[in-house]
């Protein structure tokens, strides 16, 4: 390896500490993270390994993926002798490297693949190899059924940029029709590439590629659905981690589509709210009261579930406050006296 512009050799491992040897017989002791972590730190004659590529893997079909991991297996006799190095077992005799030379267990290889119905050259087994120790498992993958289709196939991309400009220009308005917006991406690629340069797709091939790039997206309906999507939040796509419980808790807070009978026998609607522990996927609380249309009362209710009523003021470790038969009426009627309050002022 490579440390501090010196070429060094590792003779000894012991826990974190790594003893190093030079060309002049200089020895050090570094650690081991302090070593890998150093800017001029290199492998040297070493191969790169690669990591196998995981995520891509899954999203394969299963074919795929266990052709290539079939084909891993054969590679791995051919160069070692055994489908899975390291388990033990003789090897057979004709992939065995001790008697017969690699061109030979290639041969043999292509024969037996040959034998039980997939016809395979000596040639073909060759290409794996060096595609195997090129790439690992992926390099053995039929790259055909990696390929990633789009969304909108092989239309063309000014046609594609024009649809998509018009689509966001009209994002605060009604869409129309298709018809109108065929006409408008007509405009559009006459004023930017010039009369005739750029045809617009016929009627049938047009509305579906509007549809592929628009659904989804909210760009085809009416001006308050845009509207109401465009005010929506962005969503956390971060990953967060989250190690203790109460450390990220969820609330969310939704109207139920049923019709309850409320403690004063007035029959209403009702809303659920809960909140969810991330660390340990545990609900925390729950509570259904009268459906609040106002913000406000939906933070009084998560309010309560930080300080329950064991918590109160007086010290009372019950759930129920005095004079309530059921946390859901006490409540009920707390919300009926503030509304009345808001109305007298």
């Amino acid at each position: 390896m490579r440390f501090e512009d010196r070429s060094w050799t590792v003779v000894m491992l012991e826990g974190a500490r790594a003893r190093l040897v030079d060309s002049d017989n200089s020895t050090a002791t570094v650690l081991v993270n302090y070593l890998f972590a150093a800017p001029d730190f290199e492998l040297i004659g070493a191969p790169r390994r690669h990591v196998p590529p995981f995520g891509l893997l899954e999203e394969l079909p299963v074919q795929a993926r266990e052709r290539a991991e079939a084909w891993e297996r054969h590679v791995r006799e051919v160069e070692t002798g055994l489908p899975v190095p390291g388990q033990g077992g003789v090897p057979r005799a004709e992939f065995d490297p001790a008697q017969r030379t690699v061109a030979k267990r290639e041969e043999a290889k292509a024969a037996e693949l040959t034998a039980a119905g997939q016809p395979t050259s000596a040639v073909t087994v060759r290409r794996m190899r060096a595609r195997y120790r090129e790439k690992g498992l992926w390099g053995l993958v039929d790259q055909r059924t990696a390929r990633r289709r789009s969304v909108v196939g092989r239309a063309d991309e000014r046609v594609v940029a024009a649809i998509t400009q018009v689509l966001e220009a009209q994002r605060e308005c009604s869409s129309g029709t298709l018809s109108r917006l065929r006409r408008m991406v007509g405009w559009v690629l006459e004023e930017t590439h010039g009369p005739g340069a750029v045809e617009v797709p016929p009627v049938t091939t047009f509305n579906r590629l509007v549809h592929a790039l628009a659904d989804g997206h909210g760009l085809l309906g009416s001006a308050a659905q845009q509207r109401r999507r465009t005010s929506r939040p962005a969503p956390p796509f971060t990953p967060t981690v989250t190690l203790r419980p109460g450390e990220l808790v969820m609330l969310d807070s939704t109207p139920l589509d049923v019709l309850v009978v409320l403690a004063d026998g007035v029959t209403g609607s009702v809303e659920l709210s809960i909140a969810l522990d991330v660390a340990t996927r545990s609900i925390c609380a729950g509570w259904c009261v009268r459906w609040a249309q106002d913000r406000w009362m939906r933070q009084c209710c998560w309010r309560r579930w930080s300080r329950p009523c064991g918590c109160a003021r007086g010290g009372r470790r019950r759930w129920l406050c005095p004079g309530q038969s059921s946390p859901m009426s006490g409540w009920c009627r707390w919300m009926r006296g503030w509304k009345g309050q808001r109305r007298g002022r």
